[in-house]
């Protein structure tokens, strides 16, 4: 006797899903329709220059915490 806790279900048709529109959003990184735009340091931030001559790999540095981070270091 098969016990339906156990048996694989897929989550995602469980459950009845309402209609929502498609919705169709930009590639993350564009700022450009945000009023008012984000600081993300570029003109803001400055350095204590203890990273001057270093060199590192900064993932996600197109928006967001990455973003800041790339431009910080």
């Amino acid at each position: 006797m098969p016990d339906s806790q156990h048996t694989q279900q897929d989550p995602t048709t469980q459950h009845p899903r309402p209609e929502f529109p498609a919705q169709d959003q930009p590639h993350p990184g564009w700022t450009g329709p945000m009023d008012p735009p984000p600081d993300h340091g570029e003109k803001t931030h400055r350095g204590a220059g203890r990273l001057k001559d270093r060199k590192t790999v900064i993932t996600g540095g197109d928006s967001g915490i990455g973003r800041a981070v790339a431009l910080a270091f």
